[in-house]
């Protein structure tokens, strides 16, 4: 635990730091689109205001015996490795390069310990009564929903062999995002809702995890398009309602399926 500490409190400092400079300081993202750079603002602030406190006092409680902190603390690592694969390799090198692969490494190898320590509980005797059939629908839904997405963008793409528009929009070699959904996240969200609707206890890990994990990337999502209003880059509010919408989808299946976790004892 005394690792799994340093690392969480190094982890906070460096996400902290990249979110005060990209939050507020000018030029931070001068080389990227400006779509694209204020994206990135809009989820430092979330990183700041909401992800920063909240890895600290989910450690803090987990620290202490609190399954339901246990499995916050877990979604959160899970958000910030998900969010600094897409920062080290889709955000234009800048003075912060070396503090986002700092921040990667942290949340990897904190995320590794942490999965080590939970893997030795029995989760499934954590939780009674819990809507696992319905946890489960939800979590292949969403991956099946961005499966469709990308792909509508992406297929087209490869059969006129052209490059999708926000990948030549952006000025990348390819999206990191289709990368890490399309080969980690969502055949991980697949992989969760199957073992959970099986009742086994990886199944209740990777489905409580995803669910926070979720909750994170949909209100930083909300955040990137609140920003674009913000800077008059877009007018479009029905992506900034469907965040909304999966965030508070996911809010309630969460309060559903955390609500039934047992007191340690």
């Amino acid at each position: 635990m005394k690792t799994l500490r340093l690392l969480t409190i190094l982890l906070a400092v460096s996400l902290a730091t990249v979110s005060i400079f990209g939050g507020f300081v000018p030029g931070t993202y001068a080389r990227d689109a400006a779509s694209m750079a204020a994206q990135g603002t809009g989820q430092d602030l979330v990183d700041l205001f909401l992800v920063v406190p909240l890895l600290l006092l989910s450690f803090l409680l987990f620290s202490k015996g609190s399954r339901v902190a246990t499995l916050i603390y877990g979604g959160t690592l899970l958000y910030i490795l998900y969010s600094f694969v897409i920062y080290c390799f889709g955000v234009h090198f800048n003075r912060l390069f070396l503090v986002y692969c700092a921040t990667l490494g942290l949340s990897l190898y904190a995320f590794i310990l942490f999965m080590t320590q939970i893997r030795k509980q029995r989760l499934e005797g954590w939780f009674a009564g819990a809507p696992v059939k319905w946890v489960a629908g939800y979590l292949f839904f969403v991956a099946v929903v961005f499966y469709i997405l990308w792909l509508s963008s992406l297929v087209p793409a490869i059969i006129q062999d052209t490059v999708p528009r926000d990948v030549a929009g952006y000025g990348l070699l390819v999206n990191p995002v289709h990368v890490i959904d399309m080969a980690f996240a969502l055949p991980g969200l697949i992989l969760g809702s199957v073992l959970l609707w099986k009742g086994k206890a990886t199944g209740y890990l990777i489905a409580s995890i995803a669910l926070v994990f979720m909750i994170l990337l949909t209100i930083a999502l909300a955040g990137m398009v609140i920003m674009l209003f913000v800077r008059d880059i877009s007018e479009d509010y029905t992506v900034a309602m469907v965040f909304a919408a999966l965030t508070l989808t996911s809010i309630v299946f969460s309060v559903l399926f955390f609500r039934k976790i047992k007191p340690a004892v």
